[in-house]
């Protein structure tokens, strides 16, 4: 299901490992990614407290941030086109990996190393 890209709606989804995938207005995949849900380094005061978690809603919220284009120059034009997202949680490395895979097929801003874009 195709949520809205809005600030809002990814502060609901899940930190988990998984892919997730970008549409345009017109509901065309432009973009997929996977987020692999590991956990990261104990954050607060509280030492039995919260990790901070890399997973989807970590690497959606990331498309929300400022970012020096310069370093980034491809992200630019995959953000002006984001309208909608969907994610599908995966805890499975190997079958995150073949998903991502297949969402990234023919999408506009997906591109391969070695075609003249950074990655």
């Amino acid at each position: 299901m195709l949520k809205r890209f809005t600030r809002k709606n990814v502060s609901t989804e899940s930190n988990r490992g998984g892919v997730y995938a970008f549409y345009d207005k017109n509901g065309n995949r432009i973009y997929a990614g996977r987020a692999s849900g590991n956990v990261g380094e104990p954050w607060g005061d509280n030492p039995n407290g919260g990790r901070f978690r890399y997973g989807l809603r970590h690497r959606l919220q990331s498309y929300h941030q400022k970012d020096d284009f310069e370093e980034h120059p491809t992200k630019s034009a995959l953000r002006r086109d984001i309208h909608s997202y969907q994610v599908r949680e995966i805890a499975n490395k190997v079958q995150r990996r073949a998903t991502e895979k297949r969402w990234k097929e023919g999408n506009e801003h997906n591109h391969k190393k070695g075609d003249g874009h950074n990655h």
